[in-house]
């Protein structure tokens, strides 16, 4: 399939309440925009500790990562709202070691209704859906 990129804008989501709220100033929010690498592989959004600490997110916890080395602890951050074309949703972070790009997992790409397209090496909307962001939601009636 090749390499797939996005470019992405991460933001500290209280910073983002806040501004909303007129509590803090708009241009104060902490927010970050970089190239990331899209890993249908990975569930969550993966960033670098120096992103995460310039980003001032709070710590949720750690979990097992299972990766090709074997399993290792990671750990998460909570409170990041992530934009890609457009598209915008709350996230948790996964952090990654020093050196490692930036990583977004399914789980962004299906809250946004993001799918990779290999001829264009990036992300786009979900063709099936058309310009519209949707869920897929199926229950029983």
């Amino acid at each position: 399939m090749g390499r797939i990129e996005a470019t992405i804008r991460v933001e500290n989501l209280e910073d983002v309440l806040k501004a909303s709220r007129g509590e803090m100033d708009a241009v104060r929010v902490r927010a970050v925009e970089l190239g990331a690498l899209v890993d249908t592989g990975a569930r969550l959004l993966c960033l670098s500790p120096d992103i995460i600490a310039k980003l001032g997110l709070g710590l949720l916890g750690t979990r097992t990562a299972l990766t090709s080395a074997g399993p290792v602890e990671r750990r998460v951050f909570r409170g990041a709202q992530l934009t890609i074309l457009g598209r915008t949703c709350t996230v948790n972070v996964m952090e990654l070691s020093d050196g490692i790009p930036a990583l977004v997992g399914y789980i962004a790409l299906e809250t946004l209704d993001l799918v990779p397209d290999p001829q264009k090496r990036t992300v786009v909307p979900n063709p099936e859906h058309g310009d519209k962001m949707a869920v897929e939601l199926y229950t029983v009636s």
